[in-house]
């Protein structure tokens, strides 16, 4: 029941914030990064602290700099996600642009299934747009809410564009299920977070830390023959972005293990070191990290 009253609440308002026009937003978000970065110091230390392990030899200036910028491409953030919302489709493809995705289009073609993988770099929530550029359905893993009726709420808003969201514990069967219905589709995972320790099968160096990858996306690639793509993420301007893809293999069988997870982390490390002020910082990436 408490959940029904928040979820009633809430909504009103974030459809008023989301109606209003991005300027205006745009005045919200300085304010807001601001007193993200300095009254509140909203995991400050903590970003300040990844940024300094993720760039060894970086100076306090430098330091400073990103960690300022950084805050006000949070604050954006959630401007974002919250006119996304509202935002028409048109208007969408208009800020989200993307490009080189032939070679995508042409493995889709030859009836094969395809996984993308990316980072959390710039704005990945926008990154249902992808579904207004292909004729193919996009299935993107995401953790289920606590909240149902939030997780419903968001779930029917991203399928606006054609988007599927795909909780991750259904990830295995449904993929197997398309697999025997003989249906070709987009799989987009996130797969530069930290794993629990339980579940870890990889070791790699990331950002100059030793660290534990997540191996999912790797493993169903190989599991189901599917080809998998990086998904480059640039923010051309405020609230303006574009994507590329970069084929990592179109035959995931043929690769060593963990290959695969190990050339993404590697092309992901060369796309945060050209924008650092837009990648995540604010979790706690390194928080199983071992000795080099």
């Amino acid at each position: 029941m408490g959940a029904l009253i928040l979820f009633i609440a809430v909504i009103p308002w974030v459809y008023f914030w989301s109606l209003l026009p991005f300027r205006l937003l745009h005045a919200l978000s300085s304010a807001v990064s601001i007193f993200f970065y300095h009254v509140f110091k909203y995991r400050r230390a903590l970003v300040e602290e990844n940024i300094k392990k993720a760039f060894p030899g970086i100076n306090s200036n430098d330091i400073k700099t990103i960690s300022q910028s950084f805050y006000k491409h949070f604050a954006d953030l959630f401007i974002e996600i919250l006119k996304g919302i509202t935002m028409r489709n048109k208007e969408f493809k208009r800020r989200f642009e993307v490009e080189t995705l032939e070679e995508v289009e042409r493995i889709l073609n030859s009836g094969k299934s395809v996984i993308i993988m990316a980072a959390h770099l710039n704005n990945w929530e926008w990154t249902s747009a992808l579904s207004l550029y292909t004729k193919y359905p996009f299935y993107a893993i995401y953790q289920q809410l606590n909240n149902k009726y939030f997780d419903s709420f968001m779930r029917r808003n991203r399928a606006r564009t054609g988007l599927h969201l795909l909780p991750t514990y259904l990830t295995k069967e449904t993929l197997k299920q398309h697999q025997e219905d003989r249906k070709v589709a987009l799989y987009g995972f996130l797969s530069d977070q930290s794993p629990t320790l339980k579940k870890t099968k990889l070791w790699t160096t990331y950002l100059n830390r030793h660290v534990p990858a997540h191996t999912g996306a790797e493993e169903l690639a190989r599991e189901h023959d599917m080809a998998v793509f990086y998904m480059h993420l640039e923010k051309v301007k405020r609230s303006h972005y574009k994507a590329s893809f970069t084929l990592l293999t179109d035959n995931a069988v043929s690769k060593a293990p963990f290959q695969i997870t190990k050339d993404f982390l590697a092309i992901a490390e060369q796309s945060i070191y050209q924008q650092p002020e837009y990648y995540l910082w604010t979790h706690r990436r390194f928080k199983h990290e071992k000795p080099l």
